[in-house]
């Protein structure tokens, strides 16, 4: 039997030092008032105990019901088949014992981590915080967090955050990254992971997916444009390695069509991405000559904030000589100098509804509309106006 130090005295194993004993010696030389004690390190004072967590059953105990009454009421579910009073008591004996759900013994019962995993290709991109706040408030509302996850229009980027979000095992993913391959999508689809495309498509035709209207927003801003009186109408359209860009893009020529204006090639410039540098680049092309357009309808807002640079370094004002036209109505669009003329698209409400079509496909609710196609409409603001020789024949 080990033998045990008398209380407040030291244990065994320190009466043995020979330090202890050292010490014990220079005190009594010295003298005990100027030599302090040898520390009692094996009798250190023990740290309070740690309280036990409160179980779902001491919550049961102290309101006087069974443990699955109060599982019941504190998920939420059932409650039309318990008294009022119960569930009262039920709230109240776990507030008051300061009771803390699991959300390892949640995730573990119900096969969920209550987690959403969402890609943007650029946060700097201000379309995005709308949707992504969409999202987050429609996931918080029904008990999930979101990881969000930046590629910066990287596939490299891509394919890893999407490895990182499945083994960190997200419930389900929202794909708002525009380059992301069909092969990498077509893997989620064989694995039969819930997953929603925001703002562009797939060649899945059972892929669930809220996409833009872009034909509808498109044919208004061709129309407004030739309603002032531009024929000569330039495109700076988005990077065809996206289906936005190349919706766009098509929608344009054929919006020109049925005015009688052919598309011409070198009214067609392409930037590389949805930013502004590269839509300054791509709009140089087009006005750098000596018979620029009297109008550039651009694949977003901020190309077209890049195409009035553009423009202006080549020595045309806008509206006077040259008209633009954006795409989103980001927030701050109203703000540009002069307030830009852009086709709307209800940003905010695509956040919702994806994020209301992936918990559906998590929580196997039924889905009547796998796609989901939001309007687009043209804001009229002070970037277009009628072309400088349309102006002075009115006149």
């Amino acid at each position: 039997m080990l033998a045990r130090a008398p209380r407040g005295g030291p244990s065994p194993a320190l009466r043995a030092c020979p330090a202890r004993r050292l010490h014990k010696r220079l005190r009594k030389q010295i003298g005990r008032s100027i030599l302090p004690p040898f520390p009692n390190y094996h009798a250190a004072r023990r740290s309070p105990p740690v309280p036990d967590r409160v179980t779902i059953i001491d919550v049961a105990k102290a309101a006087g019901v069974h443990p699955s009454t109060v599982s019941r009421v504190l998920n939420a579910s059932g409650q039309l088949s318990l008294l009022p009073a119960t569930r009262q008591r039920v709230v109240a004996a776990a507030a008051r014992l300061g009771y803390r759900p699991s959300a390892l013994a949640r995730s573990l019962r119900l096969r969920r981590t209550f987690t959403l995993g969402m890609l943007v290709p650029n946060i700097d991109n201000p379309l995005f915080p709308p949707i992504i706040k969409g999202v987050e408030d429609t996931g918080h509302a029904r008990g999930y967090n979101l990881v969000l996850c930046n590629t910066e229009d990287s596939s490299e980027r891509e394919d890893a955050y999407l490895r990182v979000l499945r083994e960190r095992q997200v419930d389900g993913i929202l794909i708002a990254s525009s380059f992301m391959a069909d092969a990498t999508i077509g893997e989620l689809r064989r694995d039969r992971f819930p997953f929603v495309l925001v703002n562009r498509g797939s060649r899945g035709a059972d892929d669930l997916a809220v996409l833009v209207d872009n034909a509808m927003g498109v044919a208004e801003a061709i129309d407004h444009l030739v309603a002032l009186g531009h024929r000569r109408i330039g495109i700076v359209a988005g990077p065809q390695t996206t289906m936005t860009g190349q919706q766009r893009l098509a929608a344009a020529k054929a919006a020109l069509r049925a005015h009688g204006i052919r598309p011409e090639s070198a009214l067609i410039s392409v930037a590389e991405a949805f930013q502004q540098e590269a839509g300054y680049r791509a709009a140089r092309r087009l006005v750098a000559g000596g018979d620029p357009p009297t109008a550039i309808l651009c694949a977003n807002d901020l190309v077209a904030l890049g195409a009035l640079r553009a423009a202006r370094e080549a020595g045309l004002e806008c509206p006077e000589q040259i008209s633009l036209v954006g795409f989103n109505d980001i927030p701050f669009a109203e703000f540009f100098a002069p307030p830009l003329t852009t086709v709307r698209i209800p940003q905010r409400e695509m956040g919702v509804l994806a994020a209301g079509l992936l918990l559906a496909a998590i929580e196997a609710q039924p889905i009547t509309t796998r796609r989901l196609l939001v309007e687009a409409h043209l804001v009229v603001r002070g970037s277009t106006a009628a072309p400088a020789r349309a102006s002075a024949r009115i006149a």
